[in-house]
């Protein structure tokens, strides 16, 4: 045995200490992986820290930096603070329409939650370019449209985002959530059964990242 095996059983008997000398301990663990959509992460938070503050000194120094502002969008999309990205990338657009700019405030209007706003960005980026980000306006267009309840146009969508990106367990999973509402219940299951084959292929780096799909095709 290995001086691992020791410790993970010593971090493991610490957990069931804490759990049940404090059970507040849990609760708390509990609202913290409820709430982490809304909650800022400190791990984030020190990674963006310096490049935040530098490229809003670059807005204000410069209105016209278009750039800057479409860097300081996707920081605020990291955070999970999509509202706020918004207005920068709808400046953005009115110093050069590129298709990746309308890809980054349609997928903005997805993460917060307006959905009809989402539509016609996400098109104009598909119409200019389909494999924008790896095919990535497919699959925020598909969120898009489940969210209007345009399902069978959703399906479409995620059936192109997958053909394009093909290691995606979050595409398989969107699709066989899509196809399941629809009443598809094989196209469903076949998706969900794709998104575990590819799992099983995937480099252990992408495994790690997709780790959280693979939980939801397991529990189907």
């Amino acid at each position: 045995m290995t001086w691992t095996y020791y410790a993970f059983w010593l971090a493991a008997s610490t957990v069931l200490w804490l759990v049940s000398a404090h059970p507040w301990v849990l609760a708390l663990a509990v609202v913290a992986v409820v709430a982490r959509r809304w909650l800022p992460d400190p791990i984030q938070y020190l990674r963006f820290a310096g490049r935040l503050r530098s490229l809003e000194q670059q807005v204000e120094i410069n209105p016209a930096n278009a750039t800057a502002r479409a860097q300081l969008a996707e920081i605020w999309l990291e955070k999970r603070r999509p509202r706020r990205a918004i207005p920068l990338l709808e400046q953005a657009l009115e110093r050069g329409d590129a298709p990746e700019l309308r890809y980054l405030l349609g997928l903005a209007h997805v993460r917060a939650g307006q959905a009809q706003q989402a539509l016609e960005p996400l098109a104009a980026a598909l119409a200019k370019d389909q494999k924008v980000r790896y095919g990535a306006a497919y699959l925020a267009i598909g969120d898009a449209l489940v969210a209007v309840n345009r399902v069978d146009e959703a399906i479409e969508a995620y059936e192109r985002y997958v053909k394009i990106n093909t290691s995606s367990l979050e595409g398989y999973m969107k699709l066989s959530r899509a196809r399941q509402r629809h009443g598809d219940e094989k196209g469903a299951e076949a998706a969900r059964k794709e998104a575990l084959e590819t799992y099983r292929v995937l480099p252990p780096f992408q495994r790690r990242k997709q780790l959280g799909w693979w939980l939801r095709a397991k529990l189907g």
